[in-house]
């Protein structure tokens, strides 16, 4: 979502319009700034705040059926081998001379994946990935 967004929703009744704007939140990635105008024949009417965009999610999820939730949902599955390592590094400086740090690392590597798209050659393609020695 980028720039300026802004959708005019009519009433069926013809009594009023809204007119709703949504903009990426400046400092909360995870919200946007909603401001709704009801524009009747005598007066227009403004809300603002800030929603979680989680909330949106539901409020949709609220107003659609079965068959476009199904629509909404992503159905790709992508299996993926679980490495987790530990490293001692030994420092020379900044700390005491010999001590030991332990840094923990965990990396999801996909082991099958199945794009969607086709290759110029009409193949689809298949990445597999062997496993890591210990």
């Amino acid at each position: 979502m980028k720039g300026h967004n802004i959708a005019n929703l009519i009433d069926i009744n013809k009594n009023s319009d809204i007119e709703v704007e949504i903009n990426k939140h400046d400092k909360n990635q995870n919200f946007v700034g909603l401001r709704m105008k009801r524009k009747t024949d005598n007066e227009n009417y403004w809300i603002s705040a800030d929603i979680e965009i989680k909330e949106l999610y539901e409020l949709v999820f609220m107003i659609v059926n079965d068959e476009q939730r199904a629509e909404l949902i992503p159905d790709r599955q992508i299996e993926v081998k679980v490495y987790e390592r530990q490293h001692k590094i030994k420092l020379l400086k900044d700390m005491k001379k010999g001590e030991i740090v332990v840094a923990n690392f965990k990396v999801e590597i996909p082991t099958n994946i199945k794009d969607d798209i086709k290759t110029f050659a009409g193949k689809d393609y298949k990445v597999q990935i062997k496993e890591l020695k210990n």
